[in-house]
């Protein structure tokens, strides 16, 4: 671990949740963006159509978490993964929904760690998560119809 962070490392249970939090915010930020780059970059109507509405449906969703960090006196941390685009539609939705897979995954132990701190906060992630949880289906649904190996 570095200095900075062990000098800077929150002390309360609660400063590390909305660290974290925060974290997954600028995830949430960088995968609407994501999801909008690649809706442009579509050549397939039905496909395109599909990422637009879920860059659509994470942008609101990265300002719901924004609102909820700053009522707290945090606010979202840039992501700084830099990822490859990928050559065609599949490499770029499956990229995206690996992104929105790990986010979905750290989102479920925030809530976990939030029951012992702030049952407010647990109601609103839990509000989040369920549409998270849509978004992922149409987002699985969108990459197995750009799958070149798939079945029709």
């Amino acid at each position: 671990m570095g200095l900075l962070r062990t000098i800077c490392w929150p002390t309360s249970p609660k400063a590390r949740l909305l660290s974290q939090l925060a974290g997954l915010a600028g995830q949430v930020e960088t995968l609407a963006t994501r999801l909008g780059r690649h809706a442009e970059m579509c050549s397939y109507e039905s496909i395109r159509a599909g990422l637009q509405r879920l860059a659509a449906t994470e942008a609101e969703q990265a300002s719901s978490l924004r609102h909820l960090l700053l009522e707290h006196g945090a606010s979202p941390r840039p992501s700084n993964a830099a990822t490859r685009e990928g050559s065609s539609n599949w490499e770029r939705v499956g990229s995206d929904l690996a992104l929105q897979v790990s986010l979905f995954r750290d989102l479920n132990s925030q809530l976990v760690e939030w029951e012992r701190i702030d049952p407010a906060v647990v109601k609103r992630l839990r509000e989040f998560a369920a549409r998270e949880d849509e978004s992922l289906t149409s987002l699985r649904d969108l990459a197995l119809r750009c799958d070149p190996q798939a079945l029709d």
